[in-house]
């Protein structure tokens, strides 16, 4: 089957990581896969499977001058042109809410799917959101949702589309516990300290960074000996940092670079902490069950279906 998949840049995230093992898969099973891609040089593209071709409809960063911009758009519509001259079997929009003009537009398929990542009520069902659905809603062969509560939401926001919402759950990535990893740098020389650990994009709306902040203070009115890393990058972390400096527990809560190597922080650590508003189905949730980490969630979107209260995790 020849596949195309769209979506905006493969920098390091959950979604992101997702997609990644998704497309490999198609690779592995026999599948024609191309990636487009709205702008280069995202972090994960090197673990993407050398079958899988890429194509860009843009180069550069969004704030370059705007003669560059200006060229940049003019070869991306030499591009779309390009596009026009190969027919899919499948065309799957990666981001709900994504602009999919170029792909009704430009591209030929016999069926357009629609990823569904968030929960659809929490992330935006009305507003410009419900002007995609308006455009473009029908349009689609199905909606593709990564748990069953998010396929659900999506149905109550838009039940005259439910024959069309499916559930596939997301690839669990293969760790094992038993292989022994190298500590991280910001790890180092705590090996006696009760470590708690947060791997999520820096952005407050969605995973709670600020709370999260807040709830380490109070930790630290009972507790003395325990560290919590936060891991990752995004538009909040320099505020985040601002908000534990002004708290005085910045030698608690330790803000790390993203990582490529999430299992290793995994290994070294004695709790996973998810503190996130909403989520889909919740890729750290996954990955620390791998590396069979106890782990400690807020009850966002999907985690029932993830961990048995009080079993295999806390809620």
């Amino acid at each position: 089957m020849k596949i195309l998949y769209y979506y905006s840049k493969l920098n390091i995230g959950g979604a992101e990581r997702s997609t990644v093992r998704l497309l490999n898969k198609f690779v592995e099973t026999g599948h024609d896969v191309s990636l487009l891609l709205r702008w280069n040089g995202g972090n994960l593209e090197q673990e993407l499977d050398p079958g899988v071709k890429i194509l860009y409809l843009k180069y550069g960063s969004k704030k370059e001058h705007f003669i560059t911009n200006f060229a940049q758009s003019f070869l991306a519509n030499f591009r779309q042109l390009r596009l026009r001259k190969i027919k899919y079997d499948l065309v799957i929009n990666g981001l709900f809410g994504y602009d999919p003009k170029i792909l009704f537009k430009h591209i030929k398929a016999k069926k357009y799917f629609q990823m569904l990542r968030n929960d659809v009520e929490k992330t935006g069902a009305y507003g410009k959101t419900k002007e995609y659905m308006r455009k473009y809603g029908e349009l689609f062969d199905a909606y593709i949702g990564v748990s069953e509560y998010v396929t659900h939401s999506f149905i109550k926001c838009y039940p005259d589309l439910a024959s069309k919402a499916h559930t596939i759950y997301n690839i669990i990535p293969e760790f094992s516990p038993r292989v022994k990893r190298p500590c991280p740098e910001p790890l180092l020389g705590e090996e006696n300290t009760f470590k708690i650990l947060t791997l999520c994009r820096m952005a407050d709306e969605a995973k709670g960074l600020f709370r999260m902040e807040r709830i380490c203070k109070r930790l630290c009115q009972k507790y003395k000996d325990f560290k919590w890393f936060v891991v990752g990058e995004g538009k909040d972390k320099e505020k985040l940092s601002e908000h534990i400096k002004n708290d005085g527990i910045d030698d608690v809560m330790i803000l790390c670079p993203a990582t490529q190597m999430p299992q290793d922080y995994y290994y070294n650590v004695d709790l996973v902490a998810v503190l996130s508003y909403y989520e889909g189905l919740c890729g750290v949730v996954n990955e620390a069950k791998m590396m069979e980490k106890p782990v400690i969630a807020t009850d966002f979107s999907g985690i029932r279906e993830q961990i048995n209260n009080g079993v295999n995790g806390y809620i």
